[in-house]
């Protein structure tokens, strides 16, 4: 089982984001030097929190995070050219030494939307041909694609990735359909931990397995990522009351986009099926009836809106001390 945190990089919009950010990369390189194996940016455009942009922030966590993979959790891929994110991710590539993978979604909040001037309803179409078109680009054969949204000619790109055919694509994906389009195009599904419905992880996951057999893929052979809330303290109790009114007031403001208001009516659900908070004893536990499930790369959000960051960094040694030991 491997282990991963979220740079969790959004901040109130009147924070001193200099500091935050001071305060982030010396947990990164934290979770570095206890054994953590990958660290994931995230993306958001015209965002009610202050989010510092994933591709930059991946860069800049090149040189702090040792060994560690190092990528997307998620791009928004509908938002940029197929062939921007193709060269830059083959210049990651070779800055990382081979340590990146391109993660990728197809969004959900309308006023992202409507800032590229993109219709919502393509969102999907876009992400298929936009993978398509990256995957046939790192190959580094002229590529001529003409599909709805994506048009080449005999198009190169300026540099190939160091890893042969380019560094993995991992896909966010939630329903049914965006599963198994994952499984179709993607090297791993990333799958979102923090529904409410308990049967959520086990339905989709046969969902996964069944489209990739479709696609001529081995489900045994394929990286199992799923996304998570965590948070870790020497007892359960204590956990819950460390962390739960930080990650209250970060969901509350989440549900401030309609398609995630969902959110703050059901936080109960959420922690009582989603949010893992709790001792080492508790969280081996969940983290046991994940690995039944199959999935290989627990990461998660290690701290949530205004947490201290040496309750963050607490949580993440303890955590490193007491839970990795039953996993590896």
């Amino acid at each position: 089982m491997k282990f991963g945190i979220m740079a969790s990089h959004q901040y109130p919009h009147d924070d001193d984001l200099r500091t935050r950010l001071d305060e982030l990369f010396g947990t990164v390189e934290l979770a570095a030097e206890l054994g953590y194996d990958s660290v994931w940016t995230i993306n958001h455009f015209q965002s009610n929190l202050a989010t510092p942009q994933p591709i930059s922030m991946t860069a800049s966590l090149l040189a702090r995070s040792g060994d560690m993979t190092v990528g997307t959790g998620i791009l928004l891929m509908p938002m940029f050219h197929p062939v921007h994110i193709a060269e830059e991710f083959a210049t990651l590539d070779h800055l990382s030494h081979g340590r990146v993978v391109l993660g990728v979604g197809a969004g959900y909040r309308d006023n992202e939307f409507a800032a590229f001037g993109i219709d919502p309803a393509t969102r999907f179409r876009r992400l298929d041909e936009s993978v398509r078109v990256i995957r046939a680009l790192w190959s580094g054969d002229p590529v001529t694609f003409h599909g709805r949204h994506v048009s080449l000619d005999d198009a190169s790109i300026g540099i190939r990735p160091l890893t042969p055919g380019g560094p993995p694509i991992w896909i966010g994906a939630g329903g049914r359909k965006a599963v198994e389009r994952a499984a179709r195009l993607g090297d791993a599904w990333y799958a979102p931990g923090n529904s409410p419905n308990p049967r959520y992880l086990r339905e989709h996951t046969q969902v996964y397995d069944d489209a990739l057999v479709a696609a001529g893929k081995d489900p045994a052979a394929v990286e199992r990522p799923v996304g998570l809330e965590l948070y870790c303290a020497p007892t359960t109790e204590r956990a819950i009351e460390e962390a739960l009114p930080y990650a209250r007031r970060e969901y509350s403001t989440y549900a401030e986009y309609p398609a995630l208001r969902w959110q703050r009516d059901r936080f109960d659900e959420l922690v009582a099926n989603t949010l893992l908070l709790g001792s080492p004893a508790a969280l081996i536990e969940r983290i046991e009836a994940l690995r039944a499930l199959g999935f290989t790369h627990v990461i998660f959000r290690p701290g949530w809106l205004g947490m201290p960051v040496e309750k963050v960094r607490d949580s993440l040694r303890l955590f490193a001390t007491e839970v990795f030991p039953a996993f590896r």
